[in-house]
């Protein structure tokens, strides 16, 4: 099943190194979790209808203000402006 050899072939492609002592911890790991995960196909699903689509769910949102500050405008925020324009350094002569 898996075995310190898979454990250093996974390894390799994650281009880490271990020890064999990690090898070993690893290996036992993955063990006790693939005992766990074959212990849901003994889970009796057969009174559980299927969900054809996600429940909806609807979020609660703040509602939309206007911000009349103008401190808080994208033209006033900019380091450089005129009031009406950004201005940027020239780019193209």
């Amino acid at each position: 099943m898996f075995d310190k050899n898979k454990v250093k072939d996974v390894a390799k492609l994650a281009m880490i190194e271990l020890s064999n002592e990690d090898m070993a911890y690893f290996s036992s790991e993955i063990l006790d979790f693939l005992k766990i995960v074959e212990q849901t196909e003994n889970i009796d699903l057969s009174k559980i209808e299927p969900l054809y689509h996600a429940p909806e769910i609807s979020l609660k949102a703040r509602p939309d203000e206007v911000d009349s500050d103008a401190k808080n405008d994208g033209i006033n925020s900019a380091p450089e402006h005129n009031g009406k324009y950004i201005i940027v350094p020239k780019v193209i002569d």
